[in-house]
């Protein structure tokens, strides 16, 4: 696979028949968790078209979360800047040029809309965004999408993949996982060890940081797990929840994206609320605590693997919109705040360490 860093060098199309596209182009910008997800379809893809070149267009803060994939021939890193519009114009020529057969847009977004205005000549398939039914749901409660719900495998039936039961993959080397198993033995980290990832986007979504530490005490003393806590510089959150108990190691701030899916792929479980990182996890093979809130199934919170568990109370209002960003009608966010505890550390502690 190549991950190009600056530049689109262009490649010249394989064969001009249509009904076995040589070069195919998936486009998805953001966010972690949806990459994640649209990591089945290049899956569905390469076994239905083994030959093809896959590429791969998203934001170039995130591009890194597709190396090591086997069926990537190209990923291709967006890199937005203060003058937009002409950033985007100069990549959508650029891929134009590419010659593809087949786009598949699973972002549907403003961007990936202007890039099918330039690039003419290239079919498009598009994943629609289900904007009413989202309404209904969010605002009427009334769900309409139905527990199985889930955008990519829907995507793969309508476009004929036999291929549609497939799950998230994402790859780490093993040189990856040397250099932070070291990095973790210098932090003592346990050979054993559980990853936490405590906050969000949006702050709804987030477990009480009080119970997060009850959390940890019950760990620490019961199994005597090491608790690595992994977040953003700015997540204070991590700080609050570690501070103080002895076994837990705040690594908030210190690792890179790659280091972060490394630690994860080695840990015996990790526990978070709908973010991103927790559904890395998941695709990189470890079982997943998953606190589920303000989000619900037709917005991708789910567990896909069996080992892994949803915790969720199930409350008329949920979900109550596509992020966790509005917010609760309620002085206290009870999808959130009454999640005891014990809740979380019964399935924690039956689960299976790895899938």
């Amino acid at each position: 696979m190549r991950l190009e860093t600056s530049g689109i060098p262009t490649y010249s199309t394989i064969s001009e028949s249509s009904s076995y596209p040589s070069k195919i182009l998936l486009i998805r910008f953001s966010s972690i968790g949806d990459i994640v997800y649209a990591t089945a379809a290049i899956e569905a893809i390469s076994r239905k078209y083994p030959e093809c070149h896959i590429h791969f267009l998203t934001l170039d803060k995130f591009s890194s979360l597709l190396e090591n994939q086997p069926h990537l021939s190209r990923v291709i890193p967006f890199r937005t800047g203060s003058n937009e519009r002409k950033l985007l114009k100069s990549l959508a020529s650029s891929l134009e040029l590419e010659g593809y057969d087949l786009v598949y847009d699973l972002h549907d977004s403003l961007r990936s809309k202007y890039l099918k205005t330039v690039m003419k000549n290239t079919r498009w398939k598009i994943l629609r965004k289900l904007r009413i039914k989202r309404f209904i749901q969010f605002y009427l409660h009334i769900d309409l999408f139905g527990a199985d719900y889930d955008p990519i495998q829907l995507f793969l039936k309508n476009e004929n993949y036999s291929e549609r039961d497939l799950l998230p993959v994402l790859k780490v080397s093993s040189e990856e996982k040397f250099r932070v198993r070291k990095f973790l033995n210098q932090k003592a980290v346990d050979e054993k060890f559980i990853v936490v990832i405590p906050s969000a986007a949006w702050s709804n979504k987030i477990w009480p940081a009080g119970n997060y530490r009850n959390l940890f005490e019950e760990i620490t003393q019961r199994n005597g797990n090491s608790i690595v806590v992994l977040g953003g510089s700015k997540d204070t959150i991590c700080s609050e929840i570690s501070e103080g108990i002895e076994g837990v190691i705040n690594l908030q701030g210190e690792t890179n994206l790659r280091e972060a899916m490394a630690i994860l792929s080695l840990a015996e479980k990790a526990i978070g609320s709908d973010t991103g990182l927790l559904h890395a996890a998941e695709a990189l093979g470890t079982p997943i605590v998953l606190i589920s809130g303000p989000t619900g199934n037709s917005t991708g919170c789910k567990v896909r693997k069996s080992g892994s568990v949803l915790i969720r109370k199930n409350l008329w209002c949920q979900p109550c919109s596509k992020s966790g960003s509005r917010p609760c009608f309620r002085s206290d966010r009870y999808c959130m705040t009454t999640i005891s505890v014990d809740n979380i550390w019964q399935p924690l502690n039956d689960m299976s360490v790895r899938m």
